[in-house]
């Protein structure tokens, strides 16, 4: 029951900083308020919701059978906190990628220690007010601050960790986890390929491609990475997709640069390492079809 109130009182303070959430999202990488709403906001508060429906249920009891060295006894399983929990959140989805990891922490009867990326300030300061608004300081506690932060962070004996973010620094992350013989839960980026075979309906593929990789800024772990698409379909594809960014974005590279449907990339080292790579490509020989700016 006090589980469930704190995860009521969280889900009061997410609605009532609605608005500031928007502001933040906006000011640290221009995503707009509708792609905010859809995969910020609604995960979260369904997440919340959910937690609060089944959490009685998840937290009773199970009897299991007791083997025959144990006659005469009851075997139970019973599902108690692991402790103290580390949260380590990204840049990319800063809110939704934040709060359900505490929502399921606080659940589960843990305290939580949290970071979040200091790629996204506005947010992550919106974090800390949200947080303070609901727990006390030895409850949940949000940590700002740059790499140093976190590096400390895991010098400290934390009974789990959960992470969402790169490989490489999954890595780090497990390392140091093992030390103290902490839990790990590690989200982490992969590859996502597109197979378009001669069967599909191009122009629906096409629009679902590019809503998918352009969402975000193209800046979800999940985002189609590169398309395989059947000789046969190939220039109806990219045509398509062209028509597609246009419908969405605009007509033109200049109404593309102003429009404020398009998140932006996060940081001018992102945009920067996307530039050299597709420079890379056109020098090999790829063909640039639109962009590039």
């Amino acid at each position: 029951a006090e589980r469930c109130a704190r995860l009521r009182q969280l889900k009061e303070a997410v609605i009532a900083g609605r608005d500031d959430l928007r502001q933040a999202l906006a000011a640290d990488f221009s995503k707009h308020a509708v792609e905010v709403e859809l995969t910020e906001l609604q995960p979260t508060l369904g997440e919340i919701s959910h937690t609060i429906r089944h959490l009685h249920g998840w937290m009773r009891p199970r009897r299991v059978g007791t083997p025959l060295l144990l006659a005469g006894t009851r075997s139970r399983i019973r599902h108690e906190p692991k402790g103290v929990v580390l949260i380590l959140s990204p840049w990319n989805y800063p809110f939704y990628l934040f709060v359900n990891p505490l929502v399921a922490a606080i659940a589960a009867g843990n305290c939580v220690m949290l970071r979040p990326s200091n790629k996204v300030p506005a947010t992550a300061a919106f974090l800390k007010t949200l947080v303070e608004r609901v727990f006390p300081d030895e409850e949940a506690a949000v940590f700002l601050g740059d790499h140093s932060v976190g590096t400390a962070l895991l010098e400290l004996p934390f009974d789990h960790v959960f992470f969402t973010g790169s490989t490489p620094v999954g890595r780090q992350i497990m390392t140091a986890a093992a030390k103290h013989l902490a839990s790990v839960t590690l989200e982490l980026g992969g590859k996502s390929p597109v197979v378009v075979d001669e069967t599909a309906d191009i122009r629906a593929a096409a629009r679902r491609v590019t809503w998918g990789k352009f969402l975000n800024g193209g800046q979800t772990c999940v985002a189609p990475d590169y398309v395989f698409v059947h000789a046969s379909q190939y220039a109806g594809f990219v045509q398509h997709a062209r028509d597609c960014v246009a419908d969405f974005y605009g007509p033109t590279e200049e109404a593309r640069a102003a429009t404020p449907d398009f998140c932006r990339m996060v940081d001018r080292a992102s945009c920067g390492r996307l530039k050299a790579w597709v420079d890379a490509s056109v020098a090999q020989g790829a063909v640039l079809e639109m962009g590039g700016q």
